[in-house]
């Protein structure tokens, strides 16, 4: 029988970003901190329809006596939104660089039910959590240990626990084409069974977003993890033109994007 937490392992550490990660001789959090995109994010969120129709879910498990725990919280994509409605949300968040940014718009909308725990969450203790209505961990899976790390959200959930992760970004043949990369990260499935086998049966929902993207803006992310020499860029735009990704709208071009994202739903009841 296949044991997932370890093929979680193994694949977490064979994962292109993790080799990119280990080249640049940097950490994930390290990364988020000097990450020049970062201030556009939520342009670029807002473009690509996240979190969409995840967010409308996780809504409807509160109400104002609810609190929240957010891990991995970046940007507070999520942390922004709960917090309008929640009477408190604790926002996991290893990188100074993302907090700097969620505190920035908490500030803009003047929202002060936040508080902010600044590590990773394999380095937190049991002890300085409380019990929360949801736990959400969207996107934010650097974890090896992810057993280990999954039972400590499970432990702190009161309601329900929410996880949020790639099913498909639709560009892995970009990736392979381009830039020769083979692997991927461990995506939702990984997940699912892992609770699975841990006694947790949860339900899985693959939502789809379609949505055009400023071609410089897809350069410009694209161009924070790999050499786009003139070359690659040749063979990118070539291999998105061929595809049929490429559109022009009075005069400016985008990328035709579709991204199915998977969440995982486990009710503690």
């Amino acid at each position: 029988m296949i044991d997932w937490s370890e093929e979680w392992k193994k694949h977490r550490e064979e994962s292109s970003w993790n080799r990119w990660l280990k080249e640049k001789a940097i950490s994930n959090e390290q990364y988020w901190d000097c990450y020049e995109f970062g201030d556009r994010y939520e342009e670029y969120n807002r473009i690509a329809g996240y979190p969409g129709t995840i967010l409308g879910r996780m809504l409807l498990h509160l109400d104002p006596s609810s609190t929240v725990l957010d891990i991995g919280a970046g940007p507070g994509a999520y942390t922004i939104p709960l917090a309008k409605v929640a009477s408190k949300v604790t926002a996991v968040e290893p990188s100074g660089g993302q907090i700097a940014r969620l505190m920035r718009r908490a500030d803009q909308e003047g929202l002060k039910n936040i508080d902010v725990i600044n590590k990773r969450w394999q380095d937190i203790d049991r002890s300085e959590l409380e019990t929360y209505t949801i736990v959400n961990a969207a996107y934010c899976f650097q974890m090896t240990d992810i057993k280990e790390d999954l039972q400590k959200m499970l432990d702190v959930t009161g309601k329900a626990l929410f996880l949020v992760s790639l099913a498909d970004h639709g560009f892995y043949d970009v990736y392979q084409k381009v830039f020769g990369e083979q692997r991927s990260d461990p995506d939702y499935i990984y997940l699912y069974n892992c609770l699975y086998q841990m006694g947790y049966p949860a339900n899985i929902e693959i939502f789809t977003r379609r949505y055009l993207l400023p071609l410089q803006m897809q350069l410009d992310i694209l161009k924070e993890t790999y050499d786009l020499t003139f070359k690659a860029m040749e063979v990118l735009l070539d291999h998105l033109s061929s595809t049929g990704r490429l559109e022009d709208e009075d005069g400016k071009d985008f990328v035709k994007r579709k991204h199915k994202d998977a969440m995982i739903l486990y009710h503690k009841d």
